[in-house]
């Protein structure tokens, strides 16, 4: 059968990229358009890596040495009493503070209700002489998060205020605070956070300009989204910032210079008060603490960003990895993707964190997903379409292929060109001798078991020598080497193998005699030249790779017409001028086997496969061709030479009988010396 023709091979291969590259395309696809929805699911994932980096990669940074915080703390409250507190006391701490000139005094508290008339009076004046004192404020929403009142400070207390800042914080579904609104509008006017508004009077700013994706302050530019929303660079967790208990400062147990040009936030750390926040960095963060890291944020320009950038390396990246995660799964296997990806993804994780540290926070996730997307359309495509024909090879060769060529039909199944095609093979055929003598003087039982042992002994050896092995036919064996797989010494290898079989009956032979059983020995054919190589059978009932053709066919009467000379092995011509270089032979004989007109020469391999030595063998070559010269008397004479050396050399008695024979019936004029075989 013809073999496929190459436009075919290249339709059927460019088929197959085709669709590799679409399914490529489409898993990629899929991991974009999560990313532009912003799927919830993997959405909630990614901000827990946002925690992670920084707990556990990241870790701490040094905080801004210019924020503190006035707690007002468990010791206070046991001091100065119950909380809430008369204003007099928040009072006596303006004072304090003015005099030790802190910079700016950040209420993280507002004052909506009425005190005392004096109490309220003496705080609201207190407020207007220090002069940087920014108290709280906090909107509130309906349920499609409209801002539809405010609760502030009395407007008394607020008049002598450097102004008036949100404390209103955004958890997401997890209850943590990841990011916080800079900017809130109400009665169409933008209100700006305490944290902001902390930054404002620190840098001695008195305006801001919000824009698309940022708000300007001064020559400062705060990244935020569409909705003001700013991203918190947590420097720590609970604790990060100095604290002084409130009743420590107002009494003035704490030393003016760790006041002075301070921005000091006062707010509630005491756990009775429930005022805490989960940040990455703990479920148990005083609220007052996210204010003043939304200023650091600020003042210091720590930000982290997710804008027009991180996104298009976030595409980039969830196309990059999820085309390498693709390619490496259809150029290897997934045991070679897998690790490989994982190292991939572990240098891609740690370029994430290093980018976060420098405040750019690149998605973790989705190229995540991607590559692992990837990995699994990759690796379904390979074992479904890649490794079909594969796997059709391993079934089909493994009960009678080496480990070693079902290896290579895996990675290229085009190799063995299944559907019949002319092949360049060497073939052999082993029989045992004498074996039907030996079935009938013995118990099936042990017939089976020593021809199991000598078959799997004769497997191993000729596995290991790249051999086929085509089918046992009784005890006999028939093996090729050059198909499915081409195998350029082919010839060679079979002459290889046969020497190792010599050596392994060898082995079998000593242990046979050793525990007093007969031994076996063998002899064989072989013959190399083209065959017709392919499946035959019924698809889907019995169906078998074999090799059929002239070249089988004198390979098996080569072994059977080692029997009629006595010898183990014959090789035909085509063999011998292939392996005369690898193995010294003695010409045989020409024979005209039975069904053929044509006549071919045999061999017998010597190397320790004859009981001739070379030596001997050319006494028998010198005898050969005064034979076919019809020079009956010496040739005779010459043959019996041989039999002097070895007695018990079968070809040289039956050249002698030959020649006895043609000394008293000499052939026909036109005798071309050919020995004409009448058996199989």
């Amino acid at each position: 059968m013809a073999t496929m023709p190459f436009w075919e091979k290249m339709l059927k291969r460019a088929n197959t990229t085709s669709l590799s590259v679409l399914l490529a395309v489409a898993s990629i696809s899929c991991v974009l358009f999560l990313y532009y929805t912003q799927n919830s699911f993997l959405e909630a994932f990614e901000a827990k890596t946002y925690d992670l980096r920084f707990k556990d990669l990241r870790g701490p940074i040094q905080p801004n040495p210019d924020i503190a915080i006035i707690a007002i703390d468990d010791k206070s409250i046991a001091e100065l009493g119950r909380y809430p507190w008369s204003r007099d006391r928040y009072a006596h701490l303006i004072d304090r503070l003015s005099s030790a000139r802190a910079k700016a005094v950040i209420f993280d508290i507002f004052f909506p209700e009425r005190d005392t008339d004096a109490n309220d009076r003496l705080f609201a004046a207190s407020i207007k002489r220090a002069g940087n004192v920014v108290l709280a404020a906090a909107v509130h929403f309906d349920k499609d998060d409209r801002v539809t009142s405010i609760t502030r400070s009395l407007p008394e207390i607020e008049r002598g205020t450097a102004g008036v800042g949100l404390i209103n914080q955004l958890p997401d579904d997890d209850g943590v605070i990841r990011r916080i609104p800079l900017l809130l509008e109400k009665d169409n006017k933008q209100i700006p956070s305490l944290g902001l508004l902390a930054a404002m009077l620190a840098l001695g700013e008195s305006g801001f300009t919000p824009g698309d994706f940022d708000i300007a302050l001064g020559d400062r530019r705060i990244p935020v989204d569409s909705e003001y929303h700013m991203w918190i660079n947590y420097v720590g967790g609970p604790g990060v910032y100095p604290r002084y208990s409130f009743a420590d400062v107002m009494n003035g147990r704490v030393p003016a210079e760790k006041l002075k040009d301070k921005i000091l936030f006062i707010g509630v750390t005491a756990l009775g008060v429930y005022d805490m926040r989960v940040t990455p960095f703990s479920g148990n963060t005083p609220g007052v603490e996210l204010h003043a890291t939304v200023a650091d944020n600020i003042i210091s320009q720590r930000y982290i960003r997710q804008g027009g950038i991180e996104a298009l390396i976030d595409i980039a990246f969830i196309v990059v990895l999820g085309a390498l995660a693709y390619f490496l799964t259809i150029r290897l296997n997934l045991y070679g993707a897998i690790p490989a990806m994982i190292i991939s993804l572990a240098g891609y994780i740690w370029f994430t964190n290093y980018m976060f540290t420098a405040g750019l926070w690149i998605n973790i996730i989705y190229p995540t997903v991607s590559a692992i997307v990837a990995l699994l359309v990759g690796g379904s495509f390979r074992y479904l379409v890649l490794e079909r024909d594969a796997r059709e090879m391993r079934s089909m060769f493994s009960s009678y292929l080496s480990p070693k060529l079902v290896a290579r039909l895996e990675k290229d199944p085009e190799a063995a060109k299944i559907g019949g095609y002319n092949k360049e093979v060497t073939v052999l055929f082993t029989d045992i001798k004498g074996f039907t003598s030996f079935s009938e003087a013995h118990p099936p039982q042990e017939v089976v078991s020593r021809l199991n042992e000598y078959l799997g002994a004769m497997v191993q050896v000729i596995e290991k020598h790249d051999g086929t092995i085509d089918k046992f036919i009784g005890d006999g064996i028939m093996a090729y080497w050059g198909a499915p797989l081409a195998q350029p010494d082919h010839a060679k290898l079979a002459i290889k193998c046969i020497k190792a079989i010599d050596e392994g009956m060898k082995v079998l032979r000593t242990k046979w005699l050793a525990v007093g059983m007969e031994p076996f020995t063998i002899r064989g054919g072989i013959q190399s030249g083209e065959v017709v190589a392919g499946n035959v059978g019924l698809a889907g009932k019995k169906m078998e790779y074999t090799v059929i053709g002239d070249t089988v066919n004198q390979a098996a009467r080569f072994e059977g017409t080692a029997k009629y000379y006595g010898v183990n092995y014959l090789v035909g011509e085509e063999t011998y001028q292939r392996t005369r270089d690898v193995c010294q032979y003695r010409e045989m004989d020409k024979i005209r086997v039975v069904g053929k007109h044509l006549p071919v020469t045999i061999y017998e391999p010597l190397d320790g496969l004859s009981m001739l030595n070379q030596e001997t063998a050319k006494l028998f070559e010198s005898a050969l061709t005064l034979y076919r010269a019809r020079e009956w008397v010496q040739a005779l004479s010459a043959f019996n030479a041989v039999l002097d050396v070895a007695p018990g050399d079968k070809p040289s008695k039956i050249y002698v009988e030959r020649c006895e024979y043609f000394m008293q019936t000499p052939p026909a004029a036109d005798w071309d010396g050919v020995f004409n075989r009448a058996e199989k």
